[in-house]
């Protein structure tokens, strides 16, 4: 019998090449440069909301930022080629395998249906008006702290221990999540901070055959 029972995955670098907020930006035909000067802006120099507003600010002027064409758009980002074999071998195994994703609800349910996965967690959104053109965008910087509400309410809901929870993740979002399970999986990560607290440190998805 396993001794795990749920396999959760973030997406961005990992189960997908890039990030998705990026994906958008370039595929709406916004300035990427423009973009990482935003993000990157500190918040003594940039508060939250005002990044916010001139993000939502540019994806409006491009012209493109409809519902229509960002559900399209999403329709069309492809996962790892390797993503979608190992999640059939997880669920073989007997795995209940769930996404857990700063990324948009949108983008995140698109790649959910690609992977046939039992289910997933968004934890950003886009409002859209009448007309269908965005009018919002829902984003919290306190990404970590999302996860672990998440996940905590997920395995309450499967009436598991989280001892019998493996998490897969890259980045700096997915810190706090390996500090609140004992099993957390870094694939191909560019954070030292990750890597030092992960259970098993690994540079491919395939590699997870061999823990799993």
């Amino acid at each position: 019998m396993n001794k795990f029972r749920l396999v959760c995955f973030d997406i961005d670098g990992t189960l997908v090449d890039g990030i998705s907020w990026f994906l958008l930006t370039k595929g709406l035909g916004c300035s990427l440069q423009e973009h990482v000067k935003i993000h990157r802006a500190k918040k003594e120099e940039m508060p939250f909301l005002k990044k916010e507003r001139m993000l939502t600010k540019m994806y409006q002027e491009s012209g493109n930022a409809t519902q229509k064409f960002i559900r399209e758009f999403f329709s069309k980002v492809k996962p790892r080629s390797e993503a979608k074999g190992i999640i059939s071998y997880l669920k073989e195994k007997g795995y209940k395998i769930y996404l857990i994703s700063g990324s948009i609800d949108i983008y995140v349910e698109e790649i959910a249906k690609k992977l046939i996965v039992d289910g997933f967690y968004a934890n950003s959104s886009l409002k859209f008006g009448k007309d269908g053109v965005l009018k919002k965008i829902y984003y919290k910087s306190n990404q970590g702290e999302i996860k672990v509400k998440q996940l905590n309410k997920l395995v309450k809901k499967l009436g598991i221990n989280l001892d019998e929870v493996v998490f897969i993740g890259d980045s700096e979002n997915d810190i706090e999540v390996f500090k609140e399970i004992k099993h957390g999986i870094a694939v191909n990560s560019s954070s030292e901070e990750l890597r030092s607290i992960a259970w098993k440190d690994i540079d491919s998805l395939e590699q997870i055959k061999d823990i799993l």
